[in-house]
């Protein structure tokens, strides 16, 4: 099993002076962790010399060449372990306090805030730009509000770049798609690329990843989602909805800023000095106007009315019902803390004599066997005079059937709403806090998980009315065939399972977009299956395997959510070095297990890196060059070696 940085570098121990205390979190290029020294809190970030080395030597020459305003200072740094460097460590100051994104969650600013925010940012890209650096990765998880005093810090200038920095080949600077200019993609999809040759990253791209930034902090969305061959499209064509528009509490005035943002250059904001002037000016406008100081999106109080208030329009103007939904933005700030409510104490029994468990049980065996009994015979009568009922009449003129005809803003061709939130928004058939957040929880073996899909025929969702046939039907005795469904499905899962006949997956092709994802964006090497040549691959454990052992792991039909254990290097020699990082250490893959008669097939179709960078990818699960993982006979649950190879491949055989 291979060594991960996390199990050498433990709380308590001593790196080159620093005590560790925790770690803190991880990029695309290294591991933070909390340390001190002297008394005084400080951030290690440990960049691993051989695999990405070059990234942090960039980072090194850029931090230790100056000091900005609002910009994380470099304090020192070392090669360590000293006998043997692995890793390349900078020293950097401790901000306390939590990521852009994060504050507007906790905070619920209002537009005021947003600029006030925005503005010590600028000025800090102002200062970063005069001596000719940029920042090439700016988005709202690299910018830190400071706890103390409310200011913005930029961090992580792991893919800045500066005139006599080392230079590291690729066609663009790794960046979240969502952040990238109109040109820069532009260049990416451009069909006489030349190979080897780099896009020319401007102060004109790190404005834009700006006005993203200030779009999702307005309006709680990004201005272009979807998956990424449909997401570079709309980058391309440039026409966001405005602010203003998906959030009718942004003011006009900040709305056009954000677009001109956003704009396709040259109608772009030039520079960052011109962006503090813009700046400056709306904070004059904010202190004149009250509607600056509305929260930007609803809190936890009564005016964060959601879809617990269904029951008052449905029924009655279920159009008007959707429409309003929509219009809903989501929740922030902290929720209240919930009511303490002191346990009833219980109450005496009736009698002085208490019967035991034992003693109910037996009293009650005789009815419980009566009930089943009774239950069995009416679903099988249910089922015959069921299929005795004529079909249900087409309704007659004037009966009141609701069709809800959907409203302009909402396509069930778009996504949906709820889908293309930066935090997660309930869907309108429940209230936002009724799940769960969007992350998935880590298991040793992951559920099964039924899905539902839509026929291709369904173009539009309907309401029965109350008092229509097919209400009455849900209502009585109409709907037998579907309470024999549910009373069969619940018997067989009451049941013993029998015996399985399994079969090999059917091919299926890759998602949209992600072979080009895979090999123009990350340099993956695909391979050529004609003459037995496996492309680049990673390697991941299996969800239950133990920490320093190779016991079989048990597997299930059904989603699955892996790590990267160690970087997935695209490029390397036949001895795996040289090269450069495709997805970082750590990145999260998700996707789908099939099991086979034989063996159990992995197929992955989304990767997620500790950056929060998305792509949608085609990798398969591989076990000594073969595809799949060997089942290994116990007899019982499904059990596989717990380590395997996730290679990438251009189908889904």
């Amino acid at each position: 099993m291979k060594t991960t940085l996390e199990d050498v570098v433990q709380p308590g121990m001593v790196v080159g002076g620093y005590r560790i205390e925790k770690k803190l979190g991880a990029g695309g290029f290294g591991k933070v962790f909390l340390a001190w020294r002297d008394g005084g809190p400080c951030a290690l970030k440990f960049i691993h010399l051989e695999s990405v080395g070059e990234w942090g030597w960039r980072e090194l020459f850029i931090m230790l060449r100056h000091e900005f305003p609002n910009v994380v200072k470099l304090l020192s740094h070392f090669k360590w372990p000293e006998e043997k460097p692995e890793y390349l460590v900078l020293v950097m100051e401790y901000v306390p306090g939590v990521t852009l994104y994060q504050w507007a969650r906790d905070s619920n600013p209002c537009a005021r805030e947003l600029v006030e925010k925005l503005l010590p940012l600028s000025r800090a890209l102002k200062g970063v730009h005069a001596r000719e650096v940029l920042h090439r990765d700016l988005k709202g998880d690299n910018v830190l509000v400071c706890e103390a005093d409310g200011a913005p810090v930029l961090v992580d200038f792991g893919a800045g770049a500066m005139p006599g920095a080392p230079r590291v080949t690729g066609a663009l600077a790794p960046a979240n798609l969502r952040y990238r200019s109109p040109e820069a993609v532009a260049f990416f999809l451009r069909e006489d690329r030349k190979r080897g040759e780099s896009y020319d990253y401007s102060v004109r791209d790190e404005l834009y990843a700006l006005g993203v930034i200030l779009y999702v902090l307005a309006t709680d969305v990004y201005p272009f989602n979807g998956p990424d061959d449909e997401l570079m499209g709309e980058i391309l064509d440039g026409d966001p909805k405005p602010p203003h528009v998906r959030n009718s509490r942004v003011p006009r005035a900040l709305s056009e800023l954000c677009l001109h943002l956003l704009a396709k250059a040259p109608a772009r904001v030039p520079d960052a000095e011109t962006l503090c002037v813009a700046l400056e000016k709306l904070l004059v406008e904010a202190k004149a106007d009250p509607r600056w100081e509305v929260p930007l999106c609803y809190g936890w109080t009564v005016d964060g009315r959601t879809t617990e208030d269904a029951p008052e329009l449905v029924g009655h103007d279920p159009e008007a019902w959707l429409r309003k939904w929509i219009r809903q933005k989501p929740k922030r700030g902290r929720p209240p803390a919930p009511p303490v409510v002191a346990p009833a104490p219980p109450e005496p029994p009736a009698t002085s004599t208490v019967p035991t468990l034992r003693t109910r049980v037996r009293r009650a065996a005789p009815v419980l066997v009566a009930v089943v009994g009774l239950a069995v015979v009416g679903v099988g009568l249910g089922y015959v005079l069921g299929q005795r009922q004529p079909p249900p009449s087409s309704p007659t003129p004037g009966q009141p059937v609701l069709t809800l005809s959907l409203p302009g803003e909402f396509s069930l061709d778009d996504p949906a709403p709820w889908a293309t939130h930066v935090h997660e928004v309930a869907p309108p058939w429940k209230p936002p806090e009724a799940d769960a957040g969007a992350t998935p929880p880590k298991a040793d073996t992951p559920a099964p998980v039924t899905t539902m899909t839509l026929s291709s025929g369904t173009t539009r969702m309907k309401k029965k009315a109350p008092g229509s046939q097919e209400e009455k039907e849900k209502k009585g005795n109409g709907s037998t065939g579907a309470n024999v469904l549910l009373a069969v499905a619940a018997a067989a899962n009451m049941a013993c399972p029998g015996a399985q006949v399994r079969k090999e997956p059917a091919p299926q092709a890759c998602p949209a977009g992600a072979v080009e994802t895979m090999t123009r964006q990350l340099g993956m090497d695909l391979g050529d299956r004609d003459r037995g040549i496996l492309g680049d691959r990673g390697s991941v454990d299996l969800p239950g395997k133990k920490k320093g052992s190779n016991e079989s792991v048990p597997v299930k039909d059904g989603p699955i959510s892996l790590e990267l254990k160690g970087h997935f290097a695209v490029g390397t020699d036949p001895m795996g070095r040289g090269g450069r990082i495709a997805l970082p250490d750590g990145t999260r893959l998700s996707g789908q297990l099939c099991i086979g008669e034989k063996r159990v097939y992995g197929r992955i179709t989304q990767a997620v890196t500790p950056a929060g960078d998305t792509f949608t990818v085609c990798m398969e699960l591989y076990d000594h060059g073969d595809r799949g993982l060997e089942i290994e006979p116990d007899g019982g649950a499904v059990k596989v070696h717990p380590i395997a190879d996730v290679r990438a491949v251009d189908r889904f055989e």
